[in-house]
């Protein structure tokens, strides 16, 4: 605020940035306080979750977006935490896709092989060198939460070839 007036395109930068990281900070939030609510103890609703959150992020971007879950998800029992993670690596696969893969295309789906839950998030988009990419904090946080899950992550891309994301998790 005290820079407002000496440099306002800095200050108004700061403020934008300050925007983004308490929009993100209450998205966080609202997924911690939604995964701990025993009315969401289900996959059910983890899924439509899922669904909601994908079309409209990729809505938003002008992508079609075909989302696909398998009826038998519904009733795979997953503690509490591996919900969330599950969610959160989702979460970081669909911004992923909507923020950088220049896609006009996406497609999500969930379903239940041999007593693994099978997530992919794919897209049709520029692709990147998954051997050079900047592993920041979003593809690290993804390997972590697989990890935590028991389960793997795969990330398949290359250039002009679309990118794919397959969580699997190994269900009790």
């Amino acid at each position: 605020k005290s820079k407002l007036k000496a440099d306002a395109i800095k200050a108004s930068e700061n403020f934008n940035n300050l925007g983004d990281s308490n929009q993100r900070t209450m998205e966080a939030m609202d997924d911690i306080v939604w995964a701990i609510k025993p009315s969401n103890d289900s996959m059910q609703k983890v899924v439509a979750r899922m669904r909601e959150f994908a079309t409209n992020v990729f809505e938003a971007k002008d992508i079609d977006i075909d989302f696909r879950a398998d009826e038998d998800v519904n009733d795979a029992q997953i503690e509490m935490e591996a919900r969330r993670d599950l969610f959160l690596v989702f979460k970081e696969a669909v911004n992923n896709s909507a923020k950088y893969s220049k896609c006009s295309q996406a497609e999500v789906s969930i379903l239940i092989d041999h007593k693994k839950l099978v997530l992919t998030v794919k897209d049709n988009g520029i692709g990147f060198n998954v051997k050079t990419a900047d592993s920041g904090n979003g593809l690290g946080n993804m390997q972590k939460r697989a990890a935590a899950m028991r389960g793997t992550i795969h990330i398949q891309s290359g250039e002009n070839a679309g990118t794919t994301v397959m969580l699997t998790v190994p269900l009790n």
